[in-house]
C-alpha cells in the first residue's frame, strides 16, 4: 500500500475523529475542519518518497520517514493519526499566538453569547463549549488531552512538551475557571451560605 492509500484510509477511517478532536479545541466547526485540513496538508509534504529520496524541488528539504526510520514502509494509520493530532494542536496554538498580538486592538464587548435548547444534554454540551472557549489555549490542550483525549498527566506533559506539574497547574486553573462558569450562580451562593 503507498502512501496515497494510507492517507485516504486514515480520513476515512479517522477524519471526523480528527474534526471532533480539533472542534474540542477550537469550538468552531469551519476552523476544526481547516485546521485537520492543514495538518492533512502538511502530513501529506512530510511523507516518505519510494527510498526516502531527497525532494528536489525546493533546495536543502528532505522528507521525514514517519515510520521509525525504516525507508520504503509506510506509518500505521494510528501513528498517522498521533502525528496529524499533533500537528492539528500545534497549528491551533499558533493560530491562537497570531491572533493575540492584535487583540487588544479589537473591540471587547461583554455579550452573552448562549444558546439555550429545549433539550438539557444539548444546552449542557454548548455550555462546556463555549466555557472552553474561554480558557488560554494552553489550558484549553490540557483540559481536552486530558479529559477528552483520556491522556495521564504523563502523556499531555509530553505531548504539550511540558512538564507534568505544568500540565497540573494548568489543569487546576482552568477547572477552577470551567466551575465558575458552568455553576450556576445561585447553586454557589447557596455553596456559600452552608459554610
Amino acid at each position: 500500500m503507498g502512501w496515497h492509500e494510507d492517507l485516504e484510509t486514515l480520513v476515512a477511517q479517522r477524519g471526523s475523529v480528527l474534526v471532533g478532536y480539533a472542534y474540542t479545541l477550537c469550538g468552531d466547526v469551519r476552523q476544526a475542519e481547516d485546521l485537520v485540513q492543514e495538518a492533512l496538508v502538511k502530513y501529506c509534504s512530510r511523507l516518505v518518497r519510494p527510498g526516502g529520496r531527497r525532494d528536489r524541488t525546493t533546495p536543502g528539504m528532505h522528507t521525514v520517514p514517519l515510520d521509525g526510520g525504516a525507508r520504503g514502509k509506510h506509518a500505521p494509520v494510528e501513528f498517522a493519526e498521533a502525528y496529524v493530532r499533533r500537528m492539528v494542536l500545534n497549528l491551533y496554538l499558533d493560530g491562537w499566538r497570531r491572533r493575540k498580538r492584535w487583540a487588544d486592538i479589537e473591540p471587547r464587548v461583554a455579550t452573552d453569547d448562549r444558546v439555550r435548547f429545549p433539550d438539557s444534554g444539548i444546552t449542557a454540551r454548548a455550555d462546556v463549549v463555549q466555557a472552553l472557549t474561554r480558557l488560554s489555549p494552553r489550558q484549553r490542550a490540557c483540559v481536552v488531552l486530558r479529559y477528552f483525549e483520556d491522556m495521564t498527566i504523563e502523556q499531555v506533559a509530553e505531548t504539550l512538551g511540558n512538564a507534568p506539574g505544568t500540565v497540573k497547574r494548568h489543569l487546576h486553573d482552568a477547572l477552577h475557571a470551567l466551575r465558575d462558569v458552568l455553576e450556576p450562580a445561585g447553586a454557589a451562593a447557596a455553596e456559600g451560605a452552608l459554610r
